[in-house]
C-alpha cells in the first residue's frame, strides 16, 4: 500500500512427519517502517519488536487423524523472519 504496509494472501501446504497433507491459507497485515523494510531487504533478521505482522490462518485436511484442525480458527504473530531464509510464527487457537 502507499504507506508501505502490506496485506497478505498466502496458500501453502504442510506435510506432517507422518505424511499427512494440510492446506494452510491465511490473510494478514504487516506494518513496518522504511528503515525496517530496508533492513529486511538487506538480509537482516527482523523480529516482532521491529514490525507489526499478524495472520489469521485456516487449515484444511482430508486426514482423519488431523480432522480437528478443519474446525478451528487460529491467529498468528510473527516472531522473526529473514528474507529468503525463514519465518517463525507463534500460532494460537481462538476459543
Amino acid at each position: 500500500m502507499a504507506d508501505g504496509s502490506l496485506r497478505l494472501d498466502v496458500r501453502a501446504t504442510i506435510k506432517t512427519d507422518d505424511g499427512e497433507i494440510i492446506l494452510v491459507t491465511y490473510s494478514g497485515a504487516i506494518a513496518r517502517s522504511k528503515e525496517v523494510a530496508d533492513r529486511f531487504n538487506n538480509g537482516e533478521v527482523i523480529t516482532s519488536k521491529d514490525i507489526y505482522f499478524i495472520t489469521a490462518p485456516q487449515f484444511t485436511t482430508g486426514s482423519k487423524k488431523y480432522d480437528w484442525i478443519n474446525h478451528i480458527q487460529a491467529v498468528g504473530k510473527m516472531v522473526s523472519t529473514q528474507r529468503g531464509v525463514n519465518i517463525k510464527y507463534d500460532l494460537f487457537i481462538v476459543r
